[in-house]
């Protein structure tokens, strides 16, 4: 469950987004417990409309991906990307304070994580990724290509140097996870180096490149109320190998299915085992890093600190024994295609 720690003023908020959109004049805003990156609102407008903010307080350039989207969403028409709202000035995020806040239409539904994946819904998002991977780079300059980091190394060496030097008695759940990172702290090191090789052997690897999600889990994939499918979050949006997404959708039971419909819509695709290993280690990382950060920098919330806590521990010790079960299977799928 996701808390509204921001300290954002909900009112002095809704007052600078009626002052900064042409949209109606919201009369009412409310937290929504969704996401991890970033606090999420809903504001209802005098007659009814409702509208979706999100206000994330990130270093991240997430103007130029947001203004990618929409220009794909009204000029190329791809409906099933959701697009920012442009302010007054036509700027798709306005800052608010340390927050970069952007407003979306609100879908009525729920995302697939919510609810239960079918074959139909797999089928449908085969079909957009594919549809999605195979626009052409040129019309959406600016979008950055990925390098193969681990930009999660750096807050992680922060948590151990953290661990390491912190005697005090800590909060019960930040007390564990001490406990964890120091137990796991040499096989933690150890995979970031190994994240390392893999980056300079890719980099070097002539990897054809496409448009990505880069996190197209299905907590970002809603299901409207008439069934239509709508990706949203596009702040990892880059240029990089299709893999940096399909990553995403191999562990259901219906990743054959996925498979051979992505291979039916997007012929060209062609699949690296490698690639596919380094994202499931840089997935792992990535969720170390943050349910980590929320313990020992974070909220000083019991609640938030427990479910920061429930959410780490699939993830540290390091899973390696899973992820080389899913490479395998992976491998298995990618030999029937």
């Amino acid at each position: 469950m996701k808390f509204d720690n921001s300290n954002i003023h909900r009112r002095h908020l809704l007052a600078y987004i009626n002052q900064s959109y042409n949209i109606e004049e919201g009369v009412k805003i409310d937290f929504i417990p969704k996401g991890e990156e970033g606090y999420c609102y809903s504001i209802e407008t005098k007659t009814g409309e409702e509208y979706f903010v999100k206000a994330i307080k990130t270093e991240m350039d997430l103007a130029t991906p947001l203004s990618a989207i929409h220009y794909l969403h009204f000029h190329e028409k791809k409906t099933y990307l959701l697009p920012p709202i442009q302010s007054k000035t036509g700027e798709v995020v306005i800052q608010y304070g340390a927050f970069q806040i952007s407003i979306f239409p609100y879908i009525t539904g729920e995302s697939i994580y919510e609810g239960e994946l079918s074959l139909d819904d797999t089928v449908g998002i085969a079909r957009i990724m594919a549809d999605f991977h195979r626009i052409d780079i040129n019309k959406i300059p600016g979008i950055p290509n990925e390098q193969f980091d681990n930009p999660f190394e750096k807050n992680i060496v922060k948590i151990l140097h953290t661990v390491e030097n912190n005697d005090e008695v800590e909060l019960i759940y930040r007390q564990q996870a001490k406990e964890l990172f120091a137990k796991e702290q040499e096989d933690i090191r150890l995979t970031l180096n190994r994240m390392k090789i893999i980056q300079n052997h890719l980099q070097a690897f002539p990897l054809k490149y496409s448009i990505t999600h880069g996190d197209p889990n299905y907590a970002n994939i809603i299901r409207d109320t008439e069934g239509f499918l709508h990706v949203i979050d596009f702040g990892w949006l880059a240029y990089g190998p299709v893999e940096r997404d399909i990553m995403a959708f191999t562990e259901n039971e219906f990743f054959q299915s996925f498979l051979l419909e992505y291979a039916k819509h997007n012929k060209d695709a062609k699949f690296n085992i490698e690639v596919f290993e380094f994202y499931l280690y840089r997935w792992a990382l990535q969720e170390i890093s943050d349910y980590g950060s929320q313990l020992f920098f974070g909220s000083t919330g019991d609640a938030e600190h427990e479910h920061a806590w429930n959410e780490l521990q699939p993830y540290l010790p390091i899973p390696h024994t899973d992820i080389a079960k899913s490479l395998d299977l992976i491998n298995k799928e990618l030999i029937k295609c």
